[in-house]
């Protein structure tokens, strides 16, 4: 967990002449966006030959960051770092040998759209995707088809129909609000949303899943946007940490806002190559996960989308994770480690097996020290 001093924004020359007050604003951050190699050049001091990898890519994926994330990188001449590696443009996203078993939309959530931007995948949920626009553009994102959109969010008859298959579709019982990123709309926008789900009377859960929390916390200070959330009381709030350094002393005090409307708040990581892919590093993460009391809910394999894969471990390499954090963490920090299949087939868990042999009446189990144990079957 970073410290971040008061004032630490201004630590940097672009910013120093900027007050707490603008800082701390959700829509100052966003307005004051990098998007392009132009805007951000004199942080990174790239060679040429990585300016050019910079420049090409971006014109394919687009890039952008908040000011506040991009505050939270330690050393900008550390190529490796965990943070600059998730929104630095690389060559490798277009490498069409690197990429080569990749898909746009692996999982089919186009395809098995009934009404445009809503994935009917699940027979009990659906995934209602509100906007394409993000705070950040991360290098890893499942849905980076998007990046080769237009920025805009869905447009209210857009969103009208999608209400409506979801009134007409009574086993639906819980509603996936994404994007993009749905946080970065407008209040009015997200009340909208809301308020025509909560009208349903057979969705008991609406999940918003937002990096916002990650990349502009101080969405989080505005006060209507908390009222929403405890008006609207069926909502649960989905986030996306990867690595400690993303969580501050600021992502603490933020998440208590959180909390006191009523509103879970859960974590999904990916692993990722070169940023988190250590057994240290995730235990961490989950440690600092739990001091801000956001419960760790999901790990997940890099997906097979186009311009990520480059980002994939060994698919074994979470299993290896989450057997050494047994024992060495309570429950409460273990995510669940899973796989999303391509071709929309659903999300499988995998984990690892303690079963060491099955005798006619006992079975032999072994712990995390690999001390092995008989028990009786029944």
């Amino acid at each position: 967990m970073q410290v971040l001093e008061k004032d630490y924004w201004k630590k940097f020359d672009i910013w120093k002449d900027v007050e707490e007050y603008e800082w701390r604003n959700w829509k100052w951050q966003i307005a004051n966006r990098f998007k392009s190699y132009e805007d951000i050049k004199n942080f990174l001091k790239l060679d040429k030959n990585q300016e050019k990898a910079f420049k090409i890519t971006e014109n394919i994926f687009h890039f952008g960051t908040t000011p506040y994330y991009l505050s939270l990188i330690k050393d900008f001449s550390d190529k490796n770092n965990p943070i600059l590696k998730q929104i630095l443009p690389s060559t490798k996203e277009i490498d069409p040998v690197s990429q080569i078993e990749s898909f746009l939309d692996p999982f089919l959530e186009d395809e098995m759209s009934p009404v445009s931007g809503l994935t009917h995948r699940y027979p009990d949920r659906v995934l209602f995707r509100a906007t394409n626009f993000c705070s950040v553009y991360c290098r890893h994102c499942m849905r980076k088809r998007m990046f080769l959109e237009d920025e805009k969010a869905r447009t209210k008859e857009e969103y009208d129909a999608m209400f409506q298959y979801i009134k007409q579709n009574k086993q639906i019982k819980e509603v996936l609000i994404s994007g993009g990123d749905p946080l970065t709309l407008p209040n009015s926008k997200i009340e909208y949303i809301l308020k025509n789900l909560y009208q349903i009377d057979h969705i008991d859960v609406i999940r918003i899943g937002s990096r916002e929390l990650v990349v502009n916390p101080y969405r989080f200070l505005d006060d209507d946007l908390l009222q929403l959330f405890d008006k609207y009381d069926k909502v649960w709030l989905v986030t996306h940490f990867n690595h400690p350094d993303e969580i501050t002393n600021e992502t603490k005090k933020i998440v208590k806002n959180i909390l006191s409307t009523g509103t879970p708040v859960l974590n999904q990581t990916v692993l990722l190559k070169g940023i988190n892919d250590d057994e240290k590093t995730i235990e961490q993460l989950m440690r600092d996960l739990l001091k801000s009391k956001i419960k760790p809910y999901y790990l997940f394999y890099c997906d097979p989308v186009k311009g990520v894969v480059h980002f994939r471990t060994d698919i074994f390499k979470g299993i290896e994770i989450l057997e050494y954090l047994r024992g060495r963490l309570s429950g409460l920090g273990i995510p669940t480690y899973a796989v999303d299949l391509k071709d929309g087939l659903g999300k499988i868990p995998l984990v690892p097996d303690y079963i060491e042999e099955i005798e006619e009446n006992h079975v032999i189990f072994r712990n995390y020290q690999n001390k092995k144990v008989k028990m009786i079957k029944s």
